[in-house]
């Protein structure tokens, strides 16, 4: 039994669930490849991502599997603190299973593409990996000084709200113009999930706002892949953390921004007279979770 992930199906995404289930348990009945210790192993490894599916996504089969849904995949397993090995053996487990189904695995991100091999175990869940406010200040002066004012602006919003780096990827003008009109930020999150945020920082979506054009997405452009944008902003972050991290021992990530987030929220919360219980929940629901005991991960 999987005790790290908190699945806590209804009935209707139980029902999707174990249709997935009979869907790999047919493919798999039918292959002969790899040893038989293999092929177990890949089935369980695909039955857990089609838990993900039924609950994240709602996804009625397995056919059309594409890159936000592993993106999205990682992103979950790493929050969690599953091992590096795991991670690495259900994605094959997943690129298996799309070949024997007759599909393209090529064609989907590389595990490096997906950033499984920045960051381990220890990075994501033993040490605070919270951006300090001076790094962020450090890391917007060295992206614009490089040219790179939409990484600087894309650390900005998740400094500021604490998203997820693929829900500041899908941040449209729209969602802006909502913003500022209702003084809270609209989030769809995973699964469809939807979250609000307040607006704490006003100037920012203004200026996002303003730069963006009607009908475009803030930071990716039509001609862009979004997986792309993700995988060369990490990468950008890895590269030139000499330029703006204080602590020299530790690897910087996006996601440490939801981790600064919830620490400072928290305090914020705190601050006003929120006890800490009711402060891990407001924090928890801002996160997108939904969990209060998640915030044990942020905020350390």
């Amino acid at each position: 039994m999987d005790n790290k992930w908190n699945w806590n199906m209804d009935e209707k995404t139980e029902n999707i669930y174990r249709n997935l289930c009979n869907q790999i348990e047919r493919v798999f009945s039918h292959t002969r490849q790899c040893s038989i210790k293999t092929r177990q192993r890949y089935m369980d490894g695909v039955k857990h991502f089609a838990k993900f599916l039924a609950e994240e996504f709602k996804k009625q089969n397995l056919n059309k599997i594409k890159a936000k849904h592993l993106l999205e995949y990682v992103e979950q397993m790493q929050e969690w603190g599953y091992s590096k090995s795991y991670v690495t053996t259900n994605l094959s487990a997943i690129r298996y299973f799309i070949d024997i189904m007759g599909g393209e695995s090529n064609k989907l991100p590389s595990n490096k593409e997906l950033n499984v091999n920045i960051r381990t175990k220890e990075d994501r869940i033993g040490a605070n990996k919270a951006w300090r406010v001076e790094e962020v200040q450090r890391f917007i002066e060295f992206g614009e000084s490089v040219g790179q004012n939409k990484y600087a602006d894309m650390v900005r919003v998740g400094w500021a709200y604490g998203l997820r780096i693929h829900e500041v990827t899908r941040l449209n003008k729209n969602d802006l113009s909502n913003a500022l009109a209702k003084k809270e930020l609209t989030v769809k999150g995973k699964g469809g999930l939807i979250r609000t945020i307040p607006l704490h920082d006003v100037d920012l979506i203004k200026k996002l706002y303003n730069e963006t054009p009607v009908g475009e997405k803030v930071f990716v452009k039509a001609n862009e892949k979004t997986h792309h944008v993700i995988n060369n902003l990490q990468n950008f972050i890895i590269r030139h953390q000499e330029k703006f991290v204080i602590t020299v021992e530790t690897n910087m990530s996006f996601h440490g921004l939801r981790h600064a987030y919830a620490q400072r929220r928290y305090q914020e919360l705190v601050d006003i007279g929120f006890n800490d219980r009711n402060a891990r929940i407001k924090v928890s629901r801002e996160l997108g979770h939904f969990r209060i005991e998640i915030t044990e991960i942020y905020l350390k």
